[in-house]
């Protein structure tokens, strides 16, 4: 009866290994019924230990062939002399210190210099230690130099694209206050504000910071556009930022007097 718990426990730990392999490919976590595999295992484990030979048993049988017992004794020195004279097995190293974020599986085995133990279509292996892959591309390992590695540079583009967002934001606010100067206005001020004549308006240019600029198109028909412009040397606007009808005039500024007391 232990040798057929035995067989279920050694069973039950295999599959429960298969499942979980399973569960993180397809769901990223271990499902209720990979943990029942895991508790099947255990109570099998504990049903072995139940059912196990008595060990007043065992003495009665040792007794039975003290010669035999002497020279499987004997056999068993012999064995564990020739065993003990055997070169263990060495544990293999690996170097992960190449291991970048967004590398494909066939950098990283070339950054690691030996092929994994194991792989998948998402996942590869050395020894216990593991590469978690999505599109094809390096996103997660179990090895810490390499994780925070990648956890750095999460943060970075994270902080690059607010930074974007924030320098973008403030463009388009820089634009509409650009855009609804009036024609007045702009031209008075020709030192912050480069004009020239084009095909069907104004232009006036204004820079907002070394090698970026806003671009003010004051058309004949009445139309106040604003776009960026990066300086290229092929003059291509980039994105619109600002578009409304043109204000020609300063809108007069009211005074009011206080007559009375102080």
């Amino acid at each position: 009866m232990s040798s057929l718990f035995t067989v279920v426990f050694l069973a039950s730990i295999v599959w429960f290994f298969v499942a979980r392999r399973k569960d993180k490919k397809v769901n990223g976590k271990i499902t209720k019924n990979t943990w029942y595999i895991l508790i099947l295992a255990a109570v099998s484990f504990i049903l072995v230990g139940v059912t196990a030979p008595k060990t007043d048993t065992v003495a009665d049988n040792t007794k039975q062939d003290k010669s035999s017992v002497k020279v499987s004794s004997s056999k068993q020195k012999s064995s564990s002399s020739v065993s003990s004279k055997q070169p263990t097995k060495k544990e293999i190293k690996y170097d992960f210190s190449k291991v970048e974020y967004n590398m494909t599986m066939d950098q990283v085995i070339s950054a690691v210099g030996k092929q994994p133990t194991d792989k998948s279509d998402y996942e590869l292996y050395y020894g216990d230690d593991d590469f978690d892959f999505n599109d094809g591309k390096l996103i997660g390992s179990s090895v810490k130099s390499v994780q925070d590695k990648i956890d750095n540079k999460f943060k970075a583009e994270s902080s690059s694209r607010k930074k974007e967002e924030a320098d973008k934001s403030s463009q388009k606010s820089q634009a509409q206050y650009f855009g609804t100067r009036s024609v007045e206005y702009v031209q008075k001020h020709p030192s912050a504000y480069n004009s020239g004549k084009i095909d069907n308006g104004m232009e006036y240019m204004y820079m907002i910071d070394k090698g970026s600029y806003l671009v003010r198109y004051d058309t004949d028909d009445g139309y106040t556009n604003v776009y960026s412009y990066d300086g290229n040397s092929e003059n291509k606007l980039g994105d619109t930022l600002y578009t409304g009808r043109t204000i020609f005039n300063q809108p007069a500024t009211k005074k009011y007097y206080y007559i009375g007391g102080k």
